[in-house]
């Protein structure tokens, strides 16, 4: 590496470290990561059955028990979709909780030394209270309390009036602003909302906000130069991180402080997406409460999240929930990073891992 700043060649090296000495990072997925694949493949892991017995007391039923058919269409859906009632916000988020935990598990079960080496954790939206739970904060049933008020506060607030997401990348921030206001203006402004909800990675965003709104900013971003993808999201979860969801934050901060005395300060370093603020290892509970509910009505700030996780020193993180779209994300937030991370859900569907 000396030899070759000398002769002025710019090399990129890799840590070599190895993986099994890293300090561990733990990374929680949000709602979009609607999956029971994980849950089903974990539920008699140690610990596992009694969070999954909760869970069925908080729903009313069994989440990995026979769903009955809706409709004919369902029979052409295949054996990987979910079922109907998870797109319902109130539902999934509880489910995504324990799931998120349920992973925790099947790591611990993996590769049980990595936890202990655990120095800091976050996650996306939905996923930080999942990751609040691992560090302590709270127990398994206060976490779900709270999940469950969560999505019912969210579902409530996104049947209020039409709203829709919109997922854009290929643009630059200052491009997705300049389309966000042209999209409000055409769809006549005032009261209208059109905003980037989650900066996700390198010119990749989320946008929430009012359905006519969305729908100009998709026609617009489609015609932008540059634009590799824009799509809009099902509309159940609404308009998160936006000005929508002001009534669901008011009722979390009011759940939240009556059960701040249960609140303990977390046993490691907590990254929240909320201006992407780091809490430190041993920090007052109620530092972490604004911050919980800010998320809701602003953007969440995931790259500059990461970003920070690595410039304090993680260097393997385990994605803990459904699917892989945290990796996705990874691999256009930092390579090195991206090559050294792991999904519990690639596990759980391929049984393959990097060697121990």
């Amino acid at each position: 590496q000396l030899m070759a700043a000398q002769m002025g060649i710019k090399i990129k090296f890799r840590s070599m470290a190895p993986v099994q000495s890293l300090p561990v990072g733990l990374l929680f997925p949000d709602q979009n990561s609607r999956s029971l694949r994980l849950l089903s493949a974990a539920r008699n892991l140690p610990g596992v059955p009694a969070m999954l017995d909760s869970l069925r007391a908080t729903l009313g039923f069994d989440p990995l028990g026979a769903s009955p058919i809706q409709g004919v269409w369902e029979l052409f859906r295949g054996p990987e979709a979910i079922p109907v009632w998870l797109e319902e916000t109130r539902l999934c988020q509880p489910v995504l909780f324990i799931s998120a935990l349920a992973a925790v598990e099947r790591l611990r079960q993996r590769r049980p030394g990595c936890l202990e080496r655990c120095r800091a954790v976050a996650g996306l939206s939905l996923g930080e209270l999942a990751a609040l739970t691992f560090a302590g904060v709270f127990d398994v049933a206060t976490g779900l309390r709270i999940a469950r008020l969560r999505g019912e506060a969210m579902q409530e607030a996104a049947e209020a009036s039409p709203q829709r997401q919109l997922s854009i990348a290929g643009l630059r921030r200052e491009a997705v602003e300049r389309l966000c206001v042209e999209a409000l203006e055409e769809s006549g402004g005032g009261g209208c909302v059109c905003q980037i909800a989650q900066e996700l990675f390198a010119e990749g965003f989320l946008c929430s906000g009012d359905t006519a709104a969305m729908e100009a900013l998709l026609r617009r971003a489609r015609a932008t130069e540059g634009c590799k993808q824009v799509s809009l999201l099902k509309a159940s979860a609404g308009a998160v991180h936006t000005p929508r969801m002001a009534g669901a934050r008011a009722r979390l901060l009011e759940e939240l402080r009556g059960l701040e005395g249960l609140m303990k300060p977390p046993r490691c370093d907590v990254y929240m997406g909320a201006g992407a603020r780091k809490i430190e290892a041993g920090s007052t509970p109620s530092d972490l409460i604004p911050l919980l509910c800010e998320q809701l009505t602003g953007c969440v700030r995931w790259e500059a999240t990461v970003r920070s996780m690595i410039q304090d020193g993680v260097g393997q993180f385990y994605e803990c929930g459904p699917m892989q779209q945290l990796k996705g994300m990874m691999k256009r937030i930092d390579e090195d990073a991206f090559s050294a991370m792991l999904s519990m859900d690639h596990v759980v569907k391929n049984e393959k891992e990097m060697p121990r």
